[in-house]
């Protein structure tokens, strides 16, 4: 009989991460609603899919690995330098090799209760501690991070705005909380769903990461830019920390042809326009009619809108039901709040669709 080979006693206490539910394989006649993934629903302009039609990549070739045309473009469109820029295979890799770089055992990674899952994940998958702040209406609390953190405190996660609540934190907030953590730990500042924040005390916090050598702000492709598939993301760094990522980021972690059509789409400007504008709508009818409903609403800044029923029970019957009509939303069990359903912002239809059905449902639940 064959031995189990030991592996990393890290990864005992770890639970994968459970992405967005979908039905796409059933045969139900239905049409596929997803609304549980945070994708956008638009389209690129056509003159965009035209350009992304015409991208010929040499499957046989490594691709570019300093992702150098991509690096310039958002080096000139962010106003950062060509050193400060990282990328990853989404914002998550960057996320695991900032814990990889700078966690181990006996230190101390921290984050919002509410916060994104993957953070957690790569605390504990580097050998440190993952310690949660407590938060206050689903917002992440200053007070409570900073009363969290101590001298083995290397690294510190808020995402801005937040998964999967969708509330955020204001320019003098974030300040604060850099300026009050210990002076050992790197703050990392989350900005997936920032291209949809209109508030005007907000900011992805890139001109504050400018003037330090401590933060790092991330950003993705996946959300307002519509390329999931591709798993397209890069931070902002200091240079003396992008030093240290780019000795242990693989060689050819972005493909050539994310490279391309991540430099194609930041200049497709009607394209995110529209996205902006369809989102700030959408949230806020969403919203209106939920509470319509008498469904208490997490304000929300980001793509999708999170719900508060009752109890978990009639949060899971509502999520089912929707499922028979082939919607599907995001059930927040694994964060501990498993009285709340995410919704992402779909397109008219869609949207009309699920209040339609929600209607009926949480009608029946009363």
């Amino acid at each position: 009989m064959s031995k189990i080979i030991p592996y990393n006693k890290n990864l005992k206490n770890i639970k994968p991460y459970e992405p967005g539910k979908s039905n796409s394989r059933n045969k139900s006649k239905l049409p596929l609603i997803k609304l549980s993934s945070n994708e956008t629903c638009l389209d690129f302009s056509n003159a965009t899919k035209k350009k992304i039609n015409k991208i010929n990549v040499k499957l046989s070739v490594y691709p570019d690995s300093q992702a150098n045309t991509l690096r310039d473009k958002i080096s000139k469109l962010y106003k950062i330098g060509k050193k400060n820029i990282i990328f990853g295979n989404g914002s998550d890799e960057i996320f695991f090799l900032i814990c990889n770089a700078f966690l181990s055992k006996g230190l101390e990674g921290l984050y919002s209760k509410y916060g994104f899952l993957i953070y957690p994940l790569a605390i504990k998958a580097a050998g440190a501690k993952a310690v949660f702040a407590l938060e206050k209406n689903y917002r992440s609390n200053i007070s409570n991070l900073i009363s969290k953190a101590n001298k083995n405190t290397r690294v510190c996660f808020i995402a801005n705005p937040n998964n999967p609540t969708g509330t955020y934190l204001t320019k003098s907030e974030i300040k604060q909380l850099r300026e009050q953590l210990p002076p050992s730990c790197l703050l990392v500042i989350d900005s997936a769903y920032s291209e949809y924040v209109t508030q005007k005390d907000y900011s992805d916090s890139i001109s504050y990461a400018k003037k330090r050598t401590d933060v790092v702000v991330t950003h993705t492709f996946s959300k307002m830019f519509g390329l999931s598939s591709l798993r397209l993301g890069w931070a902002y760094c200091p240079e003396n920390i992008a030093k240290v990522l780019e000795k242990i980021r693989p060689a050819f972690n972005i493909n050539a042809y994310a490279q391309q059509i991540g430099n194609l789409v930041l200049d497709d400007k009607n394209f995110l326009k529209k996205s902006i504008e369809h989102n700030y709508y959408w949230t806020n009818w969403l919203s209106k009619e939920f509470e319509k409903l008498e469904i208490k609403v997490i304000p929300s800044v980001a793509n999708f809108v999170t719900i508060i029923l009752k109890n978990s029970y009639n949060a899971n019957m509502f999520a089912k039901r929707l499922e028979k009509e082939n919607i599907f939303v995001r059930k927040l069990n694994a964060y501990k709040m498993s009285n709340c359903i995410r919704i992402t912002v779909g397109t008219e239809l869609q949207n009309k669709t699920l209040i339609k059905f929600s209607k009926k449902i949480l009608q029946e639940l009363k």
